[in-house]
């Protein structure tokens, strides 16, 4: 009781600062401490059961900059992209709004306003997770000389993708979280919402939060 209680006394705090501008700069991430890796290894699960609300601005920085953030002066990422193409664009949904992911300035450009949660798959619970993240690849980052190969670009995507996931499965590990990842999602209501076109590839979704 006493944990749910603090969660929606910190989502208040957080829907406040949402509220107050659109776009949101993020505080700097924490890139210390935890729990060790092999920790989160042996913590790291898949889970089906999250809080309904939302998450410190902390907790969404330190989520973000592991899931594709910048972690070197180079601009390179936490998670590889072949030939450092970083073609991936990380789509943030939360109750407040639907946000696009800006790793060079650690912060998030207002989307959509408003809990588009539940566009991002037909199971219950994702529209209950506090954060769901939708991976798309945009394929203008590749040379042109690479493009026609459209099945090898795809296949690098969902490669960047599972990279990355893979860090956020880590994170929430270490937070006592809970975490998915996803095939099923409406791609027509998506790609409306998120004014995407030919040139964006689909790959994998995300949820992560707190659990009961």
């Amino acid at each position: 009781m006493k944990k749910l209680i603090l969660f929606a006394v910190l989502s208040f705090f957080v829907s406040s600062a949402f509220a107050s501008d659109g776009n949101i700069k993020l505080p700097a991430p924490e890139k210390s401490g935890g729990i060790g890796v092999l920790d989160a290894l042996s913590a790291r699960q898949s889970a089906r059961d999250f809080v309904d609300g939302e998450i410190t601005l902390q907790q969404l920085s330190n989520l973000l900059w592991a899931a594709g953030g910048v972690n070197r002066e180079d601009g390179k990422l936490t998670y590889a992209t072949a030939m450092n193409l970083q073609d991936m664009i990380i789509f943030v949904f939360m109750k407040s709004g639907t946000y696009r992911y800006e790793p060079s300035a650690h912060s998030l450009t207002l989307i959509a306003e408003g809990d588009n949660r539940a566009l991002t798959g037909g199971q219950p619970f994702v529209a209950k997770a506090a954060v769901d993240l939708l991976y798309i690849q945009d394929t203008e980052k590749w040379p042109e000389s690479r493009r026609g190969d459209p099945a090898t670009i795809l296949n690098c995507g969902f490669a960047h993708a599972g990279l990355s996931m893979q860090n956020v499965y880590l994170y929430a590990a270490s937070q006592g979280w809970g975490a998915r990842t996803r095939m099923n999602f409406d791609r027509e209501g998506l790609t409306k919402l998120l004014g995407l076109t030919e040139k964006h590839n689909f790959t994998l979704m995300q949820c992560a939060g707190p659990k009961p």
